[in-house]
């Protein structure tokens, strides 16, 4: 195909047959620039259906297909005929043909076919795609009577021009922004002629709706042939609804951080506080514009301040997420336990702009996670490990990548203890029993784990221990430490009576195994039957 212009015989024909195929396609009349205009007094359009509205062709079409229509419009000016498929706004699933036949020489101007609708209605809503005009003009005499308008002003506004002839400008103005725009005008006549005073303020539309105007009125009462003031008006609602929606936002989420219970600090790259609410300033102690690092940091327990800044300089510097808790003191409530989520602002690039730092109180969660860990690890009534946490310690010093000498388990069970009961009370069994507990912690090594296993049973792992021989010095001091001391009775010195058993072993073995042969060596010395301490070490 060439840009040769197609001659009018040919153009003519193309209509006819578009018409032919298409009786009620859409049709509209375009100008040289692309726009559309009225269609000619001369043009019969018969069943076809004019359109009213759409500014050019590509107000009948979907975005993506904008390049599409453009690039039909310039094969369009070397020809003279031109079409394209596309995707109808009003119907953007479905492909239609837009085609554009220059028929200059017949009404005066070239006309637009879109056909592929042609099952729509009459009223599909084409027109409803139209932009409305931005800006209009009034003008008005020295008392703000409207003296005439722009035609288009009834797009913006639902009156039309001859409407408004003799209304007063103010009345058209929400009652809310009146003393403002009355303050303007005076204003703009006491100023010079020729200048111009801006003002934005709100319309009421016909339909009770609010249109926003950035309003500039001209004084030309002095300009020859003039002697009014011309009024330029611009619409502005988007532009106000945005800073709106912008301010709405801004508010929500100010009222939201005042709300929830924690503290919420906004700082910039520099680690200066850009914004925090009131929960975060009594917490960090300093205003906005300060830095965040000296007041933070100095109320840190020395030892969480390292990762804290560390922590920080991960969020501003590579733009990671980082979740941190440390321990801080507060002027009012004491040593305090703190959890802080991290969060990198980020700008259109990408780039790290700031971070987010929220600020939770969790000292008495803290220390409910610590009671449960502690009821979950010791037994309540000794402290010493129970039975579970016992056989893990073993489990762990047996699964320990690192170790290259044996492991030693001391099974401990006290002898006539139900005679203490009985004799006693289940009280003073009860003190025995922490007696005993506090004598073999106190006698253990460091590393070593003393755990009550139940009723009268201690079991003491002990990790990294080179040999039976050593196992069996551990178990000895272990005799002497329970031997000496004694518990005060009504007057008289109990002394713990127990057998003891200790198993080693220095290659692969599992920990009830281990736990096994240390309570068979503590029966091997119950059956002494000596009623004293009395030491057996397995096989």
């Amino acid at each position: 195909m060439t840009d040769a212009k197609i001659d009018e015989a040919e153009r003519d024909a193309a209509f006819a047959a578009t018409v032919a195929r298409h009786p009620d396609a859409f049709v509209l009349a375009v100008s040289p620039a692309g726009l559309f205009a009225d269609l000619p007094a001369s043009f019969d359009p018969g069943r076809l259906r004019p359109v009213t509205g759409p500014r050019s062709a590509l107000d009948l079409v979907v975005p993506d297909d904008h390049p599409v229509v453009i690039d039909a419009w310039h094969t369009f000016l070397g020809r003279g005929l031109a079409q394209c498929r596309v995707h109808a706004l009003s119907a953007p699933d479905q492909l239609v043909e837009l085609q554009m036949i220059d028929l200059s020489h017949r009404y005066g101007v070239p006309m637009v076919l879109l056909t592929g609708l042609d099952g729509h209605p009459a009223h599909l809503p084409l027109e409803h795609q139209a932009i409305k005009p931005r800006l209009v003009t009034v003008r008005k005499n020295s008392n703000a009577v409207i003296l005439g308008a722009d035609p288009e002003i009834v797009r913006v506004l639902g009156w039309s021009a001859d409407e408004l002839i003799g209304t007063r400008a103010v009345d058209l103005v929400h009652p809310d922004d009146r003393v403002r725009a009355i303050a303007s005008w005076m204003d703009m006549l006491a100023s010079p002629s020729g200048e111009a005073r801006r003002v934005r303020l709100r319309h009421l539309h016909r339909d009770g709706s609010v249109v926003w105007f950035e309003v500039t009125n001209h004084n030309q009462f002095t300009a020859p042939g003039v002697g009014e003031v011309m009024a330029e008006m611009l619409d502005i609602s988007d532009e106000m609804a945005a800073q709106e929606a912008l301010r709405a936002g801004e508010q929500l989420m100010r009222r939201l951080t005042e709300t929830i219970p924690m503290g919420i600090v906004q700082i910039g790259t520099d680690r200066r506080i850009a914004y925090q609410n009131e929960r975060a300033a009594r917490a960090i102690g300093a205003g906005a514009g300060e830095l965040l690092d000296g007041p933070l940091l100095d109320r840190i327990l020395p030892g969480d301040r390292p990762a804290i800044d560390a922590a920080i300089d991960a969020v501003l510097r590579e733009g990671r997420d980082v979740d941190a808790e440390y321990g801080y003191r507060s002027e009012q409530r004491g040593l305090r336990r703190v959890r802080a989520g991290l969060r990198a602002l980020n700008g259109p690039d990408g780039e790290v702009t700031g971070a987010i730092i929220c600020i939770t109180d969790v000292t008495d969660d803290v220390r409910l996670r610590d009671e449960l860990k502690q009821r979950a690890t010791y037994d309540a009534l000794t402290s010493c490990r129970n039975r579970a946490s016992t056989l893990t310690a073993l489990q762990e010093a047996l699964d320990d990548p690192g170790r290259t000498r044996g492991t030693a388990v001391i099974f401990i069970d006290l002898n006539k203890f139900k005679q203490v009961n009985d004799a006693y009370g289940h009280a003073t069994g009860d003190r025995l029993l922490t007696h005993v507990a506090s004598r073999l912690r106190g006698a253990v090594r460091d590393g070593d784990v003393v755990g009550r296993f139940g009723g009268d049973e201690f079991v003491v792992i002990c990790p990294d221990v080179p040999g039976a021989a050593e196992a069996r010095h551990i178990g000895q001091g272990l005799v002497a430490a329970l031997v000496t001391g004694g518990l005060e009775v009504a007057g008289e010195r109990l002394l713990p009576q127990a057998s003891i058993g200790v198993a080693w072993a220095g290659g692969e073995t599992c920990a009830d195994t281990l736990i096994a042969r240390a309570d068979a060596a503590m029966y091997e010395a119950k059956k002494s039957r000596t009623g004293r301490l009395a030491l057996a070490l397995a096989d």
